[in-house]
């Protein structure tokens, strides 16, 4: 009776970490993992910060993967701050976001920090941005508004919960913390992550 009280057991345990390993992928599971098959569409979040490399990377390596995936993925970037870093580029991103130039606004951080050198956690080198980007007016005016109060405070919270120990990180559908490392890098993380979304999505 006890063994078949212990293989119970195990079975019982087993079912979970099997339900997740039969989606591809290296990851760490931090949520409910969806039965595969079963998502109209994936959630991609992505936990950045404006003066990481490693995000930057991440960025160029993503760009033709994000053009492909598009009508299967909903990509959700999620800007962090690390100690010490003013929030003024994240405020710059979610305004800009709003009226439909967030990827513009993405792209130039990077680019101020990673071509130009340019400490973008400096809150005069974003209004320059804001400016010379034709977003002085809107960033003025929507910068310290609630709803980016908001979304500053859910983008920490979200970090918190997932347990982010660095950028960039990637959750799927709100329960795979992707480990980007074991990939081999991010132009290989980006050519197979496509098997994990194949494996959520219905067929």
């Amino acid at each position: 009776m006890y063994r078949h009280l212990i293989f119970f057991m195990l079975l019982f345990l087993a079912l979970p970490l099997n339900a997740a390993e039969s989606i591809r992928g290296h990851y760490a599971v931090v949520g409910k993992v969806p039965k595969p098959h079963t998502q109209e569409k994936v959630v991609f979040e992505e936990f950045l910060n404006f003066g990481c490399p490693h995000c930057n990377n991440l960025r160029e390596a993503s760009l033709e993967f994000r053009k492909q995936q598009k009508d299967r993925v909903e990509f959700r970037d999620i800007p962090i701050v690390f100690r010490g870093q003013d929030d003024a580029p994240l405020r710059l991103y979610y305004v800009a976001r709003k009226i439909g130039k967030g990827e513009m606004i993405k792209e130039e951080l990077f680019k101020a920090r990673f071509t130009h050198g340019v400490d973008v956690f400096d809150k005069g080198i974003v209004n320059y941005l804001a400016r010379s980007l034709g977003l002085s007016e809107a960033f003025q005016k929507e910068q310290n508004a609630p709803w980016v109060n908001q979304l500053l405070a859910e983008g920490e919270l979200k970090a918190q919960q997932y347990g982010l120990t660095g950028t960039p990180t990637v959750v799927i559908q709100y329960s795979l913390k992707m480990d980007i490392g074991r990939y081999g890098g991010m132009d290989k993380f980006a050519e197979k992550l496509p098997e994990t979304i194949d494996d959520l999505l219905k067929n």
